[in-house]
């Protein structure tokens, strides 16, 4: 190595990979590097001057001595592992945190340490046992396993880090590095247990008032019952009827959100699910709230439990409502319903995405690598219920599916209500995705399978070809850097050269350099000087035919919400293809 004075350097350098991303690129790894300069000039000087054998190995001697020293400074246990198991090198740390060893390496790894299943309190077998999962190629990335020593009592908790060692050259095959963790796992245990008392807590007093209700109701009407004329005595053993059925209700919901009911999952027309459930929801919505349904695409049919489907979009109704009456902002619903074409596509953006909570079902059957082999994918239909009420906070939105987590007053809800919403989906093989920003309402959005007439769910379909680019320009206006980094990554998969702003000025501060652009695709809600909106408004000042296109997880944006520059409207996050479709269209429409 080149040192910054201009001369150069010899380096001995040990280095193990810990971590890779999917493209093999390096993402961690431990190293140590020694300057042997010194070392490679004795060489040198043997060669000339006959240095005998004892000076070399003597300078061997000392590097190694330098190099142990090194590793034995590390509060960690690093311990190098060979093929065939047995302990090639491990620091003084490494030792005691084994039960003192003092054998000469390379030695086996102690018979009396063994890890164990937290929960069944016994060894783990060869396929989850982490020194033999590492040996086989695995990498551990901090798990915590429970360590056990025959010859101490008391088991610890210890963070295991491991990597495959890169290099046929060597005779190490992983290296594994332990930190006892004990006393933080125990920590985390105490307030995991106060956390659960909690929550039971707070689910007693819910479900006890809601019953409560219940059976006073079915009291007080049955009290009535036997001293009033037959009319009236009608009257209250049917209200007591339905009080009955109402807390049957509550059962039912209750077991789906302990999931204990895997609901009957049926394949219905989407029109008919809307229409009905129009009828069940404009009674309980105030006069002085609009609520408005918009469905994108005739002839959808949806694979679930219908029943559930109308609870949890009764769920997120109501809760709009409640929204809007408490805070006094907003004065409409929109529930809205699209074909989805298919969900994993959008696993990268759903991780980057920090403004919005996922919570994730089983969608990706029988795929590989997110993948289906035989490049098919099955298809999907969203329900989207969106209000223009005062949002959710960061903290809300991190609770919001949390169960017996509620914003309202007590004693007027359980907190269950979006929990038993992610149940369902989690059942339905779905997903739940939640977008919301202060001062700009909220979007919940439940992803179902398809299904079909025939009452069966929908097969997975052929993908089609996506459309691609030839290397049109396109400008990305996103304040969230890290999803601006994966949409720019997947439009330039498309055949697309692509630019990134962070902010509305920064994006015309680009434009005003002249650089010429086929496109621009912007956030609405961005930090800054200009929201999408009024950025668009300033881009077509300068550039009067630049195609533009909306990305929102909002779902309720009108043309009048738009103003002067109405322009397509993507839901983020969408589909690669979808994507690809509307930027086709975008250019296309600049002639």
């Amino acid at each position: 190595m080149r040192h910054r004075d201009g001369h150069w350097v010899w380096l001995l350098s040990y280095d193990s990979v810990f971590k890779r991303e999917s493209d093999g690129s390096v993402v961690s790894h431990i190293g140590i590097a020694t300057d042997i300069s010194s070392q490679k000039e004795a060489e040198k000087a043997a060669v000339t001057s006959q240095m005998s054998a004892e000076e070399a190995m003597r300078e061997h001697r000392n590097l190694s001595e330098l190099l142990t020293q090194i590793m034995d400074t590390a509060k960690s246990a690093i311990i190098a592992l060979g093929s065939n198991g047995e302990i090639l090198s491990i620091n003084s740390t490494g030792r005691h945190f084994l039960g003192g060893l003092t054998q000469t390496i390379p030695f086996a790894w102690p018979k009396d340490v063994s890890f164990i299943d937290r929960e069944t309190l016994q060894p783990f077998e060869s396929s989850k046992d982490p020194v033999a999962t590492s040996l086989a190629g695995t990498s551990l990335n901090g798990d915590i396993y429970s360590m056990t020593n025959t010859n101490d009592s008391d088991s610890r908790y210890v963070r295991i880090s491991s990597a495959t060692v890169d290099t046929e050259r060597s005779a190490v095959k992983c290296v594994l590095i332990l930190d006892d963790v004990s006393e933080q796992e125990k920590n985390r245990q105490q307030v995991e247990r106060t956390s659960r008392l909690d929550a039971l807590g707070q689910l007693t007093g819910g479900i006890a008032h809601d019953f409560n209700n219940l059976l006073t109701t079915v009291q007080y009407s049955l009290d009535l019952a036997q001293t009033a004329d037959t009319t009236a005595r009608h009257t209250y053993l049917e209200t007591a009827k339905q009080s009955v059925a109402r807390g049957s209700d509550l059962t039912k919901r209750l077991l789906a959100f302990a999931k204990q009911q895997p609901g009957l999952s049926t394949s219905n027309e989407v029109d008919s699910i809307i229409t009905e459930f129009r009828k069940l929801c404009a009674p309980l919505i105030e006069a002085t709230i609009e609520i408005e349904f918009v469905t994108q695409e005739d002839d959808l049919w949806v694979y679930c439990d219908t029943g559930q489907l109308g609870n949890a979009l009764l769920n997120m109704v109501l809760n709009a409502r409640d929204a809007i009456l408490r805070s006094g902002v907003g004065n409409k619903i929109t529930i809205l319903v699209r074909a989805i074409s298919e969900l994993h596509v959008d696993a990268t953006l759903r991780r980057e995405q920090s403004n919005t909570y996922v919570a994730k079902g089983l969608y990706a059957e029988n795929s590989i690598n997110g993948k289906r082999a035989n490049n098919s994918a099955f298809r999907y239909v969203e329900f989207a219920v969106t209000d223009n009420g005062p949002g959710m906070s960061d903290e809300v939105k991190r609770r919001a599916i949390d169960p017996f987590f509620t914003t309202k007053e007590t004693n007027s809800g359980t907190g269950l209500g979006l929990s038993m919403v992610y149940g369902f989906i989690q059942q339905s093989n779905g997903e739940l995705r939640i977008y919301s920003e202060p001062e700009q309402g909220t979007t919940i959005r439940m992803l179902l399978p398809r299904g079909t007439a025939l009452g069966t769910r929908e097969e997975p379909l052929a993908r089609e070809e996506l459309t691609k680019g030839q290397g049109e320009r396109i400008l990305i206006v996103e304040d969230e850097i890290r999803l601006a980094i994966v949409v720019r990554d997947l439009i330039k998969s498309l055949g697309y050269t692509v630019e990134t702003a962070s902010n509305g000025a920064e994006a015309l501060a680009i434009l005003d350099q002249g650089d010429n652009f086929d496109l621009v695709i912007t956030d609405i809600v961005m930090p800054g000087e200009y929201n999408g909106f009024q950025l668009a408004e300033k881009i077509q000042d300068r550039i009067p035919d630049m195609p533009l296109i909306y990305m929102s997880g909002y779902t309720a944006y009108s043309d009048e919400d738009m103003g002067k520059v109405v322009a397509p409207m993507l839901q983020k996050p969408c589909p690669q293809s979808e994507l690809a479709v509307a930027i086709r269209k975008a250019m296309a429409s600049r002639g």
